[in-house]
């Protein structure tokens, strides 16, 4: 038994045995929703951190260097660089970095 267009979408309309599953999806894509959200939220603020903590041992990187080289008449030439940065807070967008403990 074929049904025709019509009489198939008005048997679809009447249908209502699937509403209280549709209701349950919706809350329940809701809070999946609202729980990405927050978690996406709390993995920029880890991000930011971690990228903060790497700029401060970047900023405490120490180059200083020194050599001395001994010259076939018995003298000696001394080479040398110390990397003397002064160390302070810095502020970009809106990340405070700070040296830690004893530096100045």
């Amino acid at each position: 038994m074929r049904l025709m267009a019509s009489e198939l979408i008005r048997n679809f309309l009447r249908e209502d045995s699937g509403a209280l599953h549709t209701v349950e999806f919706i809350l329940i894509g809701t809070l999946v929703s609202i729980g990405v959200i927050v978690g996406l939220a709390e993995y920029r603020n880890a991000v930011v951190q971690e990228y903060g903590d790497v700029s401060a041992a970047l900023l405490h990187l120490d180059q200083s260097w020194s050599l001395t080289l001994r010259t076939s008449g018995g003298g000696s030439v001394a080479y040398s660089y110390s990397d003397t940065m002064n160390y302070s807070a810095l502020d970009a967008n809106g990340i405070t970095v700070t040296a830690p403990g004893g530096v100045e």
